[in-house]
Formats: C-alpha cells, sequence, structure tokens
C-alpha cells in the first residue's frame, strides 16, 4: 500500500530548483505545495518537479501545480515533471491540462 504521507523535498539544481515530491497531492496537502512552489519563484532559473513518488494527485493538487506552471511561464521559466505515474498523468489528460507542462 502506498504512503499517503506527503513529503517534499526542494534542492538546487544545475539551472534552476528541483523539488521532488513524495505522497498524495490532494485538497489536505495542495496548500503545502504551493506555499514550497512560493518560495520558489523568486530564485532563477527552470524548476523540476520529479514525480516518481507522487501516488496520487487530485484536482485540487493538479490545480496547484497549474498555478506553479502558470507563474512561472509568466516569468519564462518552465515546470518540468519528471517521472510521472500513470495514474497521475490520466488525471492530467482528464483535467486537459497536459499542454501546461513539459512532461518527461
Amino acid at each position: 500500500m502506498p504512503d499517503p504521507e506527503f513529503r517534499i523535498a526542494v534542492r538546487p539544481a544545475e539551472g534552476g530548483t528541483r523539488i521532488e515530491l513524495a505522497g498524495e497531492l490532494d485538497v489536505s496537502t495542495a496548500a503545502q505545495f504551493q506555499r514550497a512552489a512560493d518560495e520558489i519563484m523568486t530564485a532563477a532559473g527552470d524548476v523540476w518537479l520529479d514525480c516518481s513518488n507522487l501516488t496520487f494527485a487530485d484536482s485540487s493538487g493538479l490545480d496547484a501545480l497549474t498555478r506553479a506552471a502558470k507563474a512561472l511561464r509568466a516569468q519564462e521559466r518552465r515546470l518540468v515533471l519528471t517521472d510521472v505515474r500513470p495514474m497521475v498523468r490520466r488525471a492530467m489528460d482528464v483535467m486537459q491540462i497536459t499542454d501546461l507542462f513539459q512532461v518527461e
């Protein structure tokens, strides 16, 4: 059974910032992600979001990702999602937000 505890790790990376998410990004954890995203808006460069340990994302969590992507785009920066699990990718497809992100 996946670990439902949500964790965020933010690290500097070459050319920007790397954020690692683990657990479930949902209505109860979206604000926590938003706070972390707000903090990196003042940093330089692109943002890579490692989703390899993100087990679930609901509409609230995906809305927080969308807001971060739009804010970065306004600064001519990118939000790049890496290692997106199929379940999360399907939710992004259903919400028709996939094209807001670069997915690797």
